[in-house]
C-alpha cells in the first residue's frame, strides 16, 4: 500500500509537471475569459457542438478547468442522457437553460433525464420540441417562465394537435421568439410586447383573422415574421381596420391563395422587405394589389431603383426594390395549359409611372411574347414599359425576344420619333441562335439613338449558340464605346428567382 502511494504521488507529480509545462504554450497565455469563447465558433449542431465541448475540455488541465468552470457553456440540454443531463445541470449552475425535447425519427430524449431538468424550469430560456406529436411532457411547462425567449414547437406529423392556452399561464411577456410548425394555437397570447420573431409554418387556421390582427397589435416590435400555409382563409374585419408594424424588417408570406386578405389590414412601414409567394388563376397581374397606387398599406414602395421580372411558363416573379424597401411577388400561375402571354403583358403594363420614373436598373427574364411590327411598336408592353423609365440606367435582357425591346429603344422605329430611356448606359442580353438577324437591328437602334443624342456606354452579349460575327461587332463599335461579346451560358446575378421543384416545406 505504501508503494502504491508512493507511486500515485509520483503520477500527480507528473501530471503538475506537464501542466506547468502547458502553461507555458502560447495558447496558455490567453486568459480563461477568450479561451472560452472558442465554443461559440463550432459547428450548429447541437450533437456536434456537444462533442465538440466535452473533446475540448480533453485537451489538457488548464483547458478543463477554463471551460468547466463557465457555466453558460453547459445550458443546453437534449436530455438524451441521464449522467450527461446530471453533469450539464452542475456545470451550468445558475445559468439559464436552453432545453431541447426531440421525439421523432429515431432520435429520442428520456423521460428519466429529463425529469432532473423539471427542478430547473424557472430559469428556462428556450424550449425546443421536435416530435411527431405533442409529448406529455410539455405538462410541467403550464407555469411561468420569467426568462423565457425563445419558443420552438416543430412537428413532422400532419395530426395538428391543439397546443394548451395554460401552457406558461399564457403569459409570454419575456418571449423574443416563436416559431411554431403543425400546431393549432388560439392566438393571441398575452402580453407579447417584447416579441421580434414570428414564424407560422403549416399551422391550419384555429384562429381567424381577428385574432392574428390582434396578435400583430400586442406585438409591436416584431420586426421578421413568416407565414407559411397558416393565412385564415375567411374574414369579418371592417375594412378600414389597419394594423401598423413600425418595427418590421421581413414579411413572407407563402400561401395557396393570394395574401391580400390579411395585408389589406397591415400597414408595411419604410424600409421594410414584402415577400410574397402564392398561387393564381386569374389573367390579372398578381403585381396588382401591391402598387402605391393601388393600395395604401405599402408604405416600403416610396422609391423604387431596381425591378427584375421573371416569367417562367408557370412561375411569374416580381421584384420592386430601393433605398425605402422591397417587395417580391413569386405567383405560381395555376391555370399552365392556357397561354400565359396575356399574365405576361399585365405584370409589364401594370407597371406604373410612379415606379418606372425612378428606377434605374431593369432586368428581365424570359418574355417571349411575339414581335411587334413597326406600326404596333407604340401599342407594345415593352414600349409602354420603357417610355415612362426616363432615369434607367442599365437594361438586362435575359433569354427574352430581345427584339420588343431594340424596336422600342429605336427612335426610327416607332412613329413619334421617340427616343425611350434617354439616360440608359448599358445594355446586356443574350444572343440566342434564333437572334442573331436581331443583331442588324441593334446596330440600327444603336446608330440613331447617337443620332438622337441618347448615345449607349456599353452593350454586353453573350451568344448561346455561334459567336456574334466580327464584322457586325466592329459596326456596334461605331456608334458604341463599350462592347463585350463572349459565348456562354450563364446569366446575370439575380436575385431571389424562384428556384423550380424546390423544397417547399424544407
Amino acid at each position: 500500500m505504501e508503494v502504491d502511494a508512493v507511486e500515485q504521488d509520483a503520477l500527480e507529480v507528473l501530471r503538475l509537471v506537464r501542466s506547468v509545462k502547458n502553461s507555458f504554450a502560447p495558447i496558455n497565455q490567453f486568459p480563461p475569459e477568450v479561451l472560452s469563447l472558442i465554443p461559440g465558433y463550432l459547428d450548429d449542431d447541437v450533437y456536434s457542438m456537444d462533442q465538440d465541448l466535452i473533446a475540448l475540455t480533453h485537451v489538457c488541465r488548464g483547458w478543463r478547468d477554463a471551460f468547466t468552470s463557465c457555466p453558460s457553456l453547459w445550458t443546453r440540454l437534449d436530455c438524451m442522457d441521464i449522467d450527461k443531463t446530471h453533469t450539464y445541470i452542475q456545470r451550468a449552475k445558475s445559468s439559464p437553460l436552453e432545453v431541447r425535447l426531440t421525439k421523432a425519427r429515431n432520435t429520442n430524449y428520456l423521460d428519466a433525464a429529463f425529469s432532473l431538468v423539471v427542478p430547473h424550469l424557472r430559469r428556462l430560456k428556450s424550449l425546443s420540441v421536435y416530435a411527431d406529436t405533442l409529448p406529455d411532457d410539455l405538462r410541467h411547462f403550464h407555469c411561468r417562465e420569467p426568462l423565457l425567449e425563445e419558443l420552438n414547437i416543430i412537428l413532422y406529423h400532419h395530426n395538428n394537435p391543439t397546443l394548451d392556452s395554460t401552457l406558461f399561464e399564457g403569459d409570454l411577456s419575456s418571449l423574443r421568439e416563436l416559431n411554431l410548425r403543425r400546431v393549432i394555437t388560439r392566438l393571441p397570447w398575452n402580453n407579447m410586447e417584447n416579441l421580434r420573431v414570428l414564424n407560422l409554418r403549416s399551422c391550419p387556421s384555429g384562429y381567424d383573422l381577428t385574432r392574428l390582427l390582434d396578435f400583430f397589435e400586442s406585438a409591436p416590435l416584431l420586426h421578421t415574421v413568416e407565414l407559411r400555409d397558416s393565412i385564415p382563409n375567411a374574414t369579418n374585419i371592417p375594412p378600414r381596420r389597419i394594423v401598423p408594424l413600425p418595427h418590421l424588417i421581413t414579411l413572407s408570406i407563402i400561401s395557396d391563395t393570394s395574401p391580400s386578405i390579411l395585408l389589406n389590414h397591415l400597414c408595411i412601414p419604410t424600409g421594410a422587405s414584402l415577400i410574397l409567394r402564392f398561387q393564381f388563376d386569374s389573367e390579372k397581374s398578381p403585381l396588382l394589389d401591391y402598387l402605391p397606387g393601388e393600395s395604401d398599406n405599402f408604405k416600403n414602395l416610396s422609391h423604387i431603383t431596381t425591378v427584375n421580372l421573371s416569367f417562367h411558363p408557370g412561375d411569374k416573379f416580381v421584384r420592386l426594390s430601393g433605398p425605402s424597401g422591397s417587395l417580391r411577388v413569386l405567383s405560381q400561375w395555376s391555370r399552365r395549359g392556357r397561354d400565359s402571354y396575356t399574365v405576361d403583358r399585365e405584370i409589364l403594363q401594370s407597371l406604373s409611372p410612379p415606379i418606372l420614373s425612378t428606377t434605374q436598373r431593369l432586368a428581365i427574364l424570359r418574355y417571349r411574347h411575339p414581335s411587334p411590327n413597326r406600326a404596333q411598336v407604340e401599342g407594345s408592353p415593352g414600349f409602354r414599359t420603357l417610355s415612362f423609365a426616363n432615369n434607367l440606367r442599365t437594361l438586362t435582357l435575359s433569354l427574352c425576344n430581345n427584339l420588343t425591346f431594340i424596336l422600342a429603344l429605336n427612335p426610327e422605329e416607332n412613329p413619334s420619333k421617340l427616343a425611350l430611356c434617354p439616360n440608359l448606359e448599358e445594355l446586356f442580353l443574350h444572343i440566342r441562335p434564333q437572334d442573331q438577324f436581331h443583331i442588324e437591328c441593334l446596330i440600327s437602334m444603336a446608330k440613331n439613338r447617337a443620332l438622337a443624342r441618347a448615345i449607349l456606354s456599353s452593350i454586353t452579349m453573350i451568344s448561346l449558340g455561334e459567336p456574334v460575327p466580327d464584322g457586325e461587332v466592329l459596326e456596334l463599335r461605331k456608334h458604341v464605346a463599350h462592347v463585350e461579346c463572349r459565348v456562354g451560358r450563364e446569366l446575370p446575378a439575380w436575385d431571389d428567382v424562384p428556384c423550380e421543384g424546390g423544397d417547399e416545406d424544407g
